[in-house]
């Protein structure tokens, strides 16, 4: 009762300061009412593939997957209360209603929230390859995806959702013929005008970014996972700034849980404000605070892997990473140029309690895409690093698909190269999706085609014998299981080559890059 007392005083004294036109905000429920009862009968409101998703990473079905309380939700509407926007998750419906103080003295409410409104960062070469990937091949290379294709993970079989602007283009790309004949694009749905158009009237960011990860055209482009299955979601309005954008963001998350998604791509941020006594700080982004990141929080402890763009701040007076990227369990992408240097207009970490951000790199810098028109052009931006990473991240899901998506998003952490010192501006450095792939394979042979390698176990050397090159030349490093970089040379040999070890008893990776290629893993003993 005091609880009940404390929030209609604060809430009494808020509405004082504020404009009395401020009718929009969060309800947030104490419970889950009568759908409780549906706990039992998962499979009345989680499709097949989302339950399935949560049985192969044990993931137990809770209180957050449960529906919003219908009686709750018919009693706001009774009171006159406008519905738009609602989180399960989060058990709050946005609504607008003239008088607050009489919605928060319900007795299922818990509280009430004002939004906040914000600036949105609609954030954006090279030769061929066995894939043919045209233009993207430099973009997809500096990452290592083309040699996570080569070993067959294309992304088949799992499903990707985009929440983003506008899908503009996309009908007229001749890049996308693959991904609409073959029944791969599942659905889409705009939370904006509450209907499935999402390729009019609502920008092309959205084409661009999806282009990145799906566009499948030989010699010209090819994606990061040319063969998943998308769904697109439209939240961002490009006609005005909301604080509904991130409502209806969570929103399409909840939505992409239900039918099944693996990963979720976003490549919009959220923290400066038309008005500035509602902007959101530095110390905002604790990962706690915004209602955007505390839903991809939950998103990611369903199962799904978050990628998101850090944002394009690098340079102004506020360089942080913004909302959702500061989110823990959020996979956050920043820029780096062509050559793989840092990008300056990348946000930078750390987030404000101090954890690494962002968490890994991609060439945004510029990055290789398709534009509004359906041709394919250059950009600039997070929003065009991110998709690379989200891509390949699901192709790994296909090699490893009963690994929950935390330790997916840890793999990738651990594959780059600067993990064992990161820094604020590259966090983790970027990653190798080869070796992310290697380092959680089954024992000992991970990749022998260029190369035999032995003794193995390994005590105190080992041989690198070429089997097809002479006279040959290539880098050398040895990583352990964390990623962390042990010995790294540049060697030279006609045929085979002696290296003289010293290691723990444990398991390693060795990693060629040169005239002869590839990784084998081994043990020491």
């Amino acid at each position: 009762m005091n609880k009940c007392i404390y929030v209609l005083t604060g809430l009494l004294f808020c509405l004082s300061l504020k404009a009395q036109s401020q009718t929009e905000f969060r309800v947030y429920l104490k419970d889950k009412g009568s759908s409780l009862e549906l706990l039992e009968s998962p499979e009345r409101f989680l499709s097949t593939a989302a339950l399935s998703r949560r049985a192969l990473q044990n993931i137990p079905i809770n209180n957050r997957d449960l529906p919003i309380a219908k009686e709750y939700k018919q009693t706001l509407n009774e009171l006159g209360a406008i519905p738009m926007a609602h989180s399960k998750w989060l058990n709050y419906v946005y609504v607008s209603h003239p008088q607050p103080a009489l919605i928060a003295s319900l007795p299922f409410v818990e509280r009430i929230e004002f939004s906040k409104r914000h600036q949105s960062f609609l954030c954006g070469v090279n030769s061929g390859d066995t894939l043919d990937y045209g233009f993207a091949n430099g973009q997809i290379e500096m990452l290592n995806g083309d040699l996570l294709h080569q070993e067959g993970y294309t992304g088949t079989g799992i499903t990707i959702a985009v929440i983003d602007a506008g899908y503009e283009g996309f009908i007229q790309s001749s890049a996308f013929d693959s991904l609409r004949t073959s029944q791969r694009l599942l659905g889409t749905f705009n939370y904006i005008s509450n209907d499935s158009n999402v390729f009019s009237g609502w920008g092309s960011h959205g084409t661009s970014v999806l282009s990145i990860m799906a566009a499948n055209l030989a010699d010209t482009m090819i994606g990061t996972a040319p063969d998943a299955n998308y769904w697109l979601f439209t939240t961002e309005n490009i006609h005005q700034e909301t604080p509904l954008e991130m409502d209806h963001w969570v929103m399409a998350a909840e939505f992409a849980d239900s039918v099944g998604a693996q990963v979720i791509n976003t490549s919009l941020s959220y923290q400066l404000f038309d008005d500035p006594q509602d902007n959101y700080s530095y110390s905002d982004m604790d990962g706690n605070t915004t209602v955007i990141t505390r839903a991809a929080d939950i998103a990611a402890s369903k199962g799904i892997l978050i990628v998101a763009g850090a944002g394009n701040e690098g340079g102004t007076s506020q360089p942080h990473i913004a909302a959702p990227a500061d989110g823990d369990s959020v996979l956050t992408v920043g820029a780096v140029n062509w050559q793989g240097d840092y990008a300056s207009l990348s946000s930078i970490g750390p987030s404000f309690d101090n954890r690494v951000k962002p968490d890994v790199m991609a060439q945004g810098s510029p990055t290789t895409l398709i534009d509004g028109t359906g041709n394919f052009n250059a950009d600039f931006g997070t929003s065009y690093a991110a998709p690379l990473v989200a891509g390949l991240a699901a192709c790994l899901i296909e090699a490893y698909p009963s690994k929950h998506s935390e330790e997916i998003a840890n793999y990738i952490r651990e594959s780059a190269h600067l993990y064992a010192t990161p820094n604020d501006s590259m966090g983790y450095g970027i990653p190798d999706f080869q070796l992310a792939l290697s380092l959680y394979a089954p024992e000992y042979l991970v990749k022998e085609t260029e190369y035999k390698l032995y003794p193995n176990p390994v005590q105190d050397h080992i041989i690198i014998d070429a089997t097809t090159q002479k006279n040959w030349a290539a880098e050398l490093r040895i990583l352990d299981l964390s990623g962390r970089c042990i010995v790294q040379k540049d060697i030279q040999a006609y045929d085979a080559y002696r290296l003289n070890l010293n290691l723990k008893k444990g398991s390693y990776i060795i990693q060629l890059t040169g005239d002869i290629n590839g990784i084998y893993k081994f043990q020491s003993q």
